[in-house]
């Protein structure tokens, strides 16, 4: 695996779907908590401008790269020949787990009944894994109450996905106080898994173009707006704007 700096951000790049399988045994079998990401250009672009945000990313331990804007703005400033398949969406997590033990999952986020169908599809398609518990996104219980929920569950990876930032604020604000392996933001994967919103089609995901999908299947002047931001990391990085280094691991 390589880690790049991208301007003062952490980038990490395993070489394959089996490397980051043994990244995430060895996170599991800790006793401290791990934090991970899977970022993108419109979340490092929003990160430049909060310094929450910013903080955060500089903290955890890896920064997969969920986008593949960064992997050419990496190929274009050292040369290098990174494609699609070093790019490791979020939303296909669970294919990264290790397969000889079964991880105890706990998913905060999205509606009660996208969480319902997510445990149903998710357990059928990955022997692996067993959704031990989740609370509903828009729940008033927050910070000690739901802190102590999740502990008392004792899982594996707890999964936050209530949108950038305010799944990067609540694990920033609580982690201190968790006592789970593995914690990260995944945006709005629950509705994925539950097949409440489709994904693009295979060949779009292998060539980094579900944000275009995802632009015409859902179309709102919000979402576009979203998505303009693209245009934005496009002409810095073609611009040679950012700076980015191999850091030495």
């Amino acid at each position: 695996m390589k880690k790049y700096l991208f301007e003062d951000v952490p980038l990490s790049i395993p070489e394959s779907k089996e490397e980051i399988k043994n990244i995430f045994s060895e996170l599991l079998l800790q006793k401290s908590v791990a934090t991970v990401s899977f970022i993108n250009p419109e979340i490092f672009l929003a990160q430049e401008k909060n310094p929450l945000l910013h903080d955060y990313f500089k903290s955890t331990e890896y920064n997969f790269i969920d986008g593949i804007g960064l992997i050419h703005a990496i190929n274009r400033k050292l040369g290098t020949s990174y494609g699609a398949e070093n790019r490791f969406p979020g939303t296909d997590f669970f294919d990264y787990l290790p397969d000889d033990r079964k991880t105890r999952i706990y998913l905060y986020g999205s509606k009660i009944e996208n969480l319902e169908n997510a445990k149903i599809k998710l357990e059928n398609a990955h022997p692996n894994i067993q959704i031990i518990e989740w609370t509903f996104g828009y729940t008033k219980f927050d910070g000690d109450f739901l802190v102590e929920k999740i502990n008392s569950a004792a899982p594996d990876i707890l999964i936050v996905c209530k949108g950038c930032p305010l799944q990067e604020k609540w694990i920033w604000e609580n982690r201190a106080n968790l006592s789970v392996p593995v914690v990260f933001g995944n945006g709005g994967a629950v509705d994925f898994w539950s097949d409440s919103v489709r994904r693009a089609p295979d060949f779009m995901i292998r060539h980094g173009l579900e944000w275009l999908f995802r632009l015409f299947a859902s179309f709102s002047f919000k979402r576009l707006r979203r998505q303009m931001t693209l245009v934005e990391f496009l002409v810095k990085y073609k611009r040679g704007k950012y700076d980015v280094r191999e850091m030495e691991i």
